[in-house]
């Protein structure tokens, strides 16, 4: 039976070693819980500037570059995709969606334009506009010879729904306005059209024609969802179906963006945090089995007064219960400190230029697009499992065997340890 006046003197009493205790679970608990989220908010940042336009690979085609800056061209970086490789890819195991598009330069006489042909029920891709529309309304599956405008753009252009703009040599009404800055920058440009006009528009064009071959059922941008845990082997499906001169994007081609240094420490976080946990569970274990070596005398006086072997286990055992909870609850508290703050910073995830392309001759042409991104550190349920009973179970199992040992020693041999 646990005598709790005696429980509660022993951890006051011992003030330095309650403390040290009840400080190195605190220390697990607290570097798991950081360095484990840590490492999860920096996937979720990779995944955000893909996640944005609802999907988790994008496919390109390497080009050439244009023969001439005029009329409709495709952008430098921008090659067609086929509607034959489209059906191919869609049939690869893991792809639930893909979504087609076209990306293209036009040059006029007036103003260049960056415009994106879309089919408007997408779930993936510059479709996903719909939830940013500010004026007016969305294109339809029905709409002709209509479009949107960027907003800013619109507003620098003094454009506004009802007007009409010349894309391709071809009048278009606007029918809405859509703030862009609401989703990724990828696949983003001034004018949005219905895919098939798009399609229509470049497979005309003098300027592809030269270059490339490309048919009213051709695009040249491939917003994929696929089965998250599929994702890089489906990329590499694509890229082996399409060639050496296929872009295929994924979360990690962000973070590879980013340098090395970023990809190790995702990399090697969760064995950075199953060390330092590890080592910190070492030091539980050894203070916990030490702090009951020190207690021998005590432990023999405690036989001598009659206790029991088993007595003495379970007072020992509350103490060091009691102690873990204490340390647990404090780690979940700093833990909880450290991401509260961690989450305030904020890391830019490069957007490649082929995904964003604007001419290089243009006024901010060469900068660097960036998605600003936030660190999410959430918590998941087996981690705050494992935050707190993995302590608690090795820390107990310590005290137990080394409280076992020395209680099955006879009372007068117990005595004899200073």
């Amino acid at each position: 039976m646990i005598n709790k006046k005696f429980l509660v003197s022993e951890l006051t009493g011992h003030r330095r070693r309650t403390v040290v205790n009840i400080g190195l679970v605190a220390l697990v608990v607290a570097i798991l819980l950081c360095i484990t989220m840590l490492a999860g908010a920096l996937k979720l940042a990779f995944q955000a500037p893909l996640h944005d336009i609802g999907a988790n690979i994008i496919v390109q085609m390497s080009g050439d570059v244009p023969e001439q800056m005029a009329g409709p061209v495709l952008p430098c970086s921008v090659a067609p995709i086929t509607e034959q490789q489209s059906t191919d890819i869609a049939a690869i195991p893991g792809i639930r969606n893909i979504s087609r598009a076209v990306l293209f330069w036009d040059f006029s006489d007036e103003m260049f334009q960056i415009v994106v042909g879309l089919q408007p029920g997408d779930l993936a891709g510059p479709a996903l506009l719909r939830d940013a529309v500010t004026r007016g309304r969305m294109l339809t599956g029905q709409d002709r010879s209509q479009a949107l405008a960027e907003t800013v753009w619109a507003a620098e252009a003094g454009l506004q729904p009802g007007d009409q703009v010349t894309i391709g040599g071809r009048p278009f009404t606007l029918v809405g306005l859509v703030d862009a800055s609401r989703i990724s920058k990828i696949g983003t440009a001034n004018l949005y059209i219905p895919l098939a006009e798009a399609q229509a528009i470049i497979s005309s064009a003098p300027g592809v024609a030269k270059i490339h071959t490309f048919t009213p059922k051709d695009s040249n941008l491939l917003f994929i969802q696929a089965d998250r845990d599929k994702v890089e082997d489906v990329a590499a499906e694509i890229k082996q179906l399409l060639g050496d001169k296929a872009s295929v994007s994924t979360p990690n081609s962000f973070k590879e963006l980013l340098g090395s240094l970023v990809s190790l420490s995702e990399r090697f976080s969760g064995i950075i945090s199953t060390l330092v946990f590890l080592l910190a569970l070492l030091l539980i274990s050894r203070n916990a089995a030490a702090a009951i070596r020190e207690r021998t005398r005590e432990i023999g006086i405690m036989k001598a007064v009659g206790w029991t072997g088993a007595d003495i286990r379970s007072q020992l055992f509350a103490e060091n219960f009691l102690t873990i909870m204490l340390g647990t609850a404090l780690g979940l508290l700093l833990g909880a400190m450290m991401a509260w703050g961690l989450s305030f910073i904020t890391i830019a995830i490069p957007i490649p230029w082929d995904m964003a392309p604007t001419p290089h001759f243009l006024p901010g042409g060469g900068q660097q697009l960036t998605r600003e991104v936030h660190l999410q550190m959430k918590p998941g349920l087996q981690l705050l499992l494992s935050a707190c009973f993995v302590p608690l179970v090795l820390g107990l199992a310590t005290v137990w065997g080394a409280s076992r040992a020395i209680t099955r020693l006879q009372t007068s041999e117990v005595l004899r340890y200073e």
